[in-house]
């Protein structure tokens, strides 16, 4: 695993050694790139959202690493449903199941997907086709009636019937949202300067970043055996309380919480970069806290003399 190096004025140098994670190894930063950063921003959410996913394309390398790639972006969480990058065409049925998944079809197989009756007589609103070659997605209702007409991005904004105000897109906070815009538009700019590992690590930092904003202090929230959800939400700003709502309801988020606290994994091993980030970031975060307060003070007591002096006179 990675080896972080600290050095602080109460005890000095001291080294942490990172859990062993190859997700990071995984990350295809060329191949998520070609996509455009709106579908990426959908894709992420979609996933968070744990929706059913079906990625197709040409190419049997390009849709494994993408596939991979947003999976290992969700770290320090895991997708804890049905994945499969690369499905047979005779097991296309897997499609109809209850729960959450995320599956790729090569575009080969996409005359069985289209020839499924039993796929056109059911309700799949739930369902979204992520086209990566044209960088389009629609719902599995477009796809399968052949609703191809519209350009891609006609299809970043009309978006499948499963994106109603209450779906991800509308609760992923606005601040996030701006955030990974201009942080994979800045990516986009510099990365012919960058090596492939820093590109790697710029993506995953850019994508913690979200889950560190929003979960930092969840270590504070878990007590009496249970995690505290409703006084871990209501710790948060307004602008991310919605947001926190649905994720912390999400198998993801539970998951986790298992991983860090209910299973024989010890939690000093377990997700150690993100704490350690989430540390950085609540002591950043109380460091302008006080700087705040302190000038409001100085303000204050200002004030409080400027008035002293007034009556004097």
């Amino acid at each position: 695993g990675d080896t972080i190096h600290i050095h602080t004025t109460t005890v000095g140098l001291y080294t942490l050694k990172c859990e062993y994670d190859r997700r990071k190894e995984l990350i295809d930063s060329v191949t998520l790139l070609s996509l455009s950063t709106e579908t990426i921003i959908k894709i992420f959410s979609s996933i968070l959202y744990e929706q059913k996913i079906i990625f197709i394309g040409n190419e049997l390398g390009t849709l494994t690493r993408l596939i991979n790639t947003f999976i290992c972006l969700l770290y320090p969480f895991s997708w804890p449903h049905t994945y499969v990058p690369i499905l047979p065409a005779l097991m296309l049925d897997i499609i109809q199941a209850p729960t959450p998944y995320i599956i790729g079809i090569l575009r080969s197989c996409e005359s069985y997907l289209s020839g499924n009756e039993d796929l056109l007589s059911q309700d799949n609103s739930d369902i979204i086709i992520i086209d990566i070659d044209h960088d389009r997605i629609r719902s599995i209702n477009d796809y399968l009636t052949g609703n191809t007409h519209r350009s891609s991005m006609d299809n970043l904004h009309n978006l499948p019937s499963t994106y109603t105000e209450s779906t991800p897109l509308q609760i992923l906070p606005k601040i996030f949202k701006i955030e990974l815009k201009q942080e994979i538009s800045l990516l986009r700019k510099t990365r012919s300067s960058l090596s492939l590992d820093d590109c790697q690590q710029r993506l995953r930092d850019v994508f913690m970043s979200i889950f560190v904003q929003s979960c930092y202090n969840y270590r504070d929230y878990y007590y009496n055996k249970n995690f505290q959800r409703e006084d871990f939400i209501q710790s948060k700003q307004h602008t991310i309380e919605l947001f926190l709502e649905w994720f912390t309801r999400t198998q993801i988020f539970e998951l986790f919480i298992r991983h860090k606290f209910e299973t024989n994994h010890s939690s000093n091993q377990f997700a150690i970069t993100f704490d350690f980030a989430c540390e950085k970031y609540g002591q950043t975060l109380n460091k302008q806290t006080s700087q705040r307060i302190t000038a409001k003070s100085v303000k204050r007591k200002s004030a409080t003399r400027a008035n002293k002096q007034e009556i004097r006179f």
